[in-house]
């Protein structure tokens, strides 16, 4: 039930932050391309990479680690959103900027996860001492 808790929690965390980060960017940005969408999904796939390495290190219980990566992380990132705003490129004729939405999410998304993977060892090995 703890698990449940810590899922739920962690999504209505994770959705919201998603909302709010989505939002400020679009509203600021290119309004023609979703960068707000592809910055959480960037952002986000940094973020997991980030904390897996401090899980991995500091063993991060299975509560916490639910909470983190399928809870908060699961709710910020969004593949759904991801593709229907790319399905809406493709609807109003827009197939580069489609394209280009498909190879940013996929490619600096995966990069990202590696940069947080690397900073976040980086990061355990100074606190380790």
């Amino acid at each position: 039930m703890i698990k449940v808790i810590c899922l739920v929690t962690g999504g209505a965390l994770g959705t919201c932050m998603r909302y709010l980060v989505s939002t400020w960017v679009q509203r600021y940005t290119f309004h023609s391309f979703p960068l707000g969408i592809l910055s959480v999904n960037v952002l986000g796939s940094f973020l997991i990479g980030f904390c897996w390495a401090i899980a991995e290190t500091f063993n991060l219980s299975v509560n916490m680690r639910a909470f983190l990566f399928v809870g908060i992380y699961g709710g910020f990132t969004t593949f759904s959103s991801f593709a229907l705003d790319t399905a809406a490129l493709f609807r109003t004729g827009e197939y580069k900027l489609a394209f280009i939405n498909i190879l940013a999410n996929n490619l600096i998304g995966i990069i990202a996860v590696f940069l947080g993977l690397m900073l976040g060892r980086n990061t355990s090995n100074l606190i380790k001492g």
